[in-house]
C-alpha cells in the first residue's frame, strides 16, 4: 500500500502565498473607477527633520533645553529640567519666579511644570510658540500676565 507523500512548505513561501491572495481580494473590491479616498489627511509627523528651539524674544540667540527662561514681562522659568523636548510637545519641571500671580503667592517662586507646543516649521528647524504653566500649589487661574493666565502663553518665533 503506498501513502501520499507530505508537501512541506517553507513559511516564508506560505506567508507570501498568503499575502498575494488577500491583495488579489482587496483589489478585486475597488471600484472600476479607482480607490476613492475621502476625509481629512493625517496630520504630518512631528519630526522636523533638524533642530527644535525656543527663542527669548526678538534678537536673542535661539535655545535649546534651556535651563531658564523668561516667558513674558513678569514670567519667568528657571531651574528647568526638560523630561521631553524636539517632538510636538517639551516637557520640563522647574520653578516659575515673577509678578505673575495675585495676592496668597508673593512668597516666592513655586516649583512649576512647564509645557511648549505650537511647533512653527522654518527651513531646516523648527520653534515652539505657546507655553503653558502650571504653578505646583496654586490654579492656574490665579496668574496675572493675558486673559489666559499661564495656560496659554505666546512666545517668540523669529521671522524667517
Amino acid at each position: 500500500m503506498r501513502f501520499p507523500r507530505t508537501l512541506t512548505v517553507p513559511l516564508g513561501a506560505a506567508a507570501l502565498a498568503a499575502a498575494l491572495a488577500a491583495a488579489v481580494l482587496l483589489c478585486g473590491c475597488a471600484e472600476p473607477g479607482g480607490l476613492k479616498v475621502s476625509g481629512p489627511a493625517q496630520s504630518p509627523p512631528a519630526a522636523t527633520g533638524g533642530p527644535v528651539y525656543v527663542s527669548e524674544g526678538p534678537g536673542k540667540s535661539p535655545l535649546r533645553r534651556p535651563a531658564a527662561l523668561p516667558v513674558s514681562e513678569t514670567v519667568r522659568l528657571a531651574g528647568l529640567r526638560w523630561r521631553t523636548w524636539g517632538g510636538a510637545t517639551a516637557v520640563a519641571v522647574g520653578r516659575v519666579e515673577g509678578a505673575w500671580c495675585g495676592p496668597g503667592c508673593q512668597e516666592g517662586p513655586r516649583r512649576a511644570t512647564v509645557t511648549l507646543s505650537g511647533l512653527v516649521r522654518q527651513d531646516r528647524s523648527a520653534y515652539y510658540s505657546r507655553a503653558t504653566v502650571e504653578p505646583g500649589g496654586l490654579p492656574a487661574e490665579r496668574s496675572v500676565p493675558g486673559p489666559a493666565g499661564l495656560r496659554d502663553l505666546r512666545l517668540h518665533v523669529p521671522q524667517r
